[in-house]
């Protein structure tokens, strides 16, 4: 304590010593993370579906934790087209592997002579 009528002062905080907060206004609806649709993929062609699923969460977590929605919109685009190239990938090896059977046992196998 200092004299009587001596007032004492704290020191002022500097530019360094404060604290900006921003506050992240999301507004729109929430962009389709494709989550769903990237996990099927998954099953359907599993490396070209995995990379859709890491993208649809890498979607999710900018969207919920950043509030990026453009990062968000276009992580989950991509997941959606890896999501679509996993299926169509998936459907050409089901088409060729039955055709291939079908020319298998239709074709080539009766034709042969089992004597």
């Amino acid at each position: 304590m200092g004299v009587a009528g001596e007032v004492q002062y704290q020191p002022y905080p500097g530019p360094q010593d404060q604290v900006q907060v921003q506050q992240v206004i999301v507004t729109g609806p929430a962009p389709r993370t494709n989550v769903i649709l990237s996990w099927i993929s998954c099953i359907c062609c599993f490396p070209i579906g995995l990379v859709a699923v890491v993208k649809a969460h890498d979607a999710d977590r900018r969207l919920m934790y950043r509030g990026d929605l453009d990062g968000a919109r276009r992580s989950a685009e991509v997941a959606k087209y890896f999501a679509i190239a996993a299926f169509v990938v998936a459907g050409i090896i089901i088409l060729g592997g039955t055709g291939f059977l079908i020319f298998l046992f239709g074709f080539l196998l009766p034709s042969i002579d089992p004597s």
